[in-house]
């Protein structure tokens, strides 16, 4: 039996784009990458469905925990404003 052979995603990518191209057949590409076709127009069709996802995606800056203590922060300074301002109200009402 063969053993199944795992591709990283840059050989995927890379196969794919030249089946996208054009400049060359499934069956150039085929026997140029040592793959089977059906290989090749999957990861071409996946490709496709995905490239938006390479514009489109944004990549977090910072942690959970530090987005969640930055919010913590501002609404502890919102609070303290609040409650100047109604000490400010009372004062001069």
């Amino acid at each position: 039996m063969a053993k199944k052979v795992s591709y990283d995603n840059a050989f995927k990518a890379k196969v794919a784009l030249d089946a996208i191209r054009g400049d060359k057949t499934v069956s150039q590409i085929v026997t140029e990458y040592s793959v089977a076709s059906s290989l090749v127009s999957k990861w071409k069709s996946e490709l496709l469905a995905n490239a938006s996802i390479a514009f489109g995606q944004k990549k977090l800056d910072k942690s959970p925990e530090e987005v969640e203590h930055k919010l913590y922060q501002q609404i502890g300074k919102l609070t303290m404003e609040v409650d100047y301002l109604k000490k400010f109200v009372a004062k001069y009402s």
